[in-house]
């Protein structure tokens, strides 16, 4: 089971604070569209405004969104707010 924390602009677009996966493993792109089809606000979750950290590491410091994740892993999804 993969655990999914939602943060910020993530939880409010999908309207929970957690999400399980009954899946001994996935890939980051795989949770981000299974995420995608579940938000009642899917440009929130565009890979290029939010953070994905994976037991509390950044996934982008694995493989990015090909980053496979594990049964008993912790995943984080928040949204990150650009200036400008």
């Amino acid at each position: 089971m993969i655990e999914i924390q939602l943060l910020g602009g993530a939880k409010k677009a999908i309207g929970l604070e957690k999400i399980i996966l009954n899946k001994e493993f996935d890939t980051v792109r795989n949770i981000l569209e299974f995420l995608k089809g579940k938000s009642m606000i899917p440009h929130v979750l565009n890979k290029n405004n939010i953070m994905i950290s994976i037991n509390g590491i950044d996934s982008n410091v694995y493989d990015g969104q090909e980053t496979v994740v594990k049964s008993g892993d912790l995943v984080v999804v928040v949204t990150i707010v650009h200036g400008g």
